[in-house]
């Protein structure tokens, strides 16, 4: 079933050196949380992505119990955010893409 929202979370990347394991799904994030990198020793996933990550779910489930899944002719967009352990975001451009 389409939804008005669909999130693909994925992947934890150390943001201090090459680490990084995008086989880690976002449910098992909990299992990641301040988690020292293997490599360097840096916290891999720190409680304030983790809750972002948490308030992004969220949303998405807050949306698509408000909005109607796309129809067949409507285009679709996506977008990647990328969080840094900063507590900042960086938001990717949007791109309108084809639902074939």
């Amino acid at each position: 079933m389409d939804k008005a929202v669909t999130l693909t979370i994925k992947g934890i990347k150390c943001d201090h050196c090459d680490f990084i394991n995008m086989e880690v799904l976002v449910e098992e994030y909990p299992e990641w949380l301040n988690k020292p990198c293997p490599i360097c020793g840096e916290n891999l996933l720190t409680q304030d992505d983790y809750d972002k990550v948490q308030v992004f779910r969220d949303m998405a489930n807050m949306m698509n119990e408000i909005f109607p899944a796309p129809g067949p002719d409507e285009q679709l967009a996506t977008m990647q955010i990328k969080l840094d352990g900063t507590g900042n975001m960086e938001l990717g451009p949007i791109e309108l893409i084809s639902k074939e």
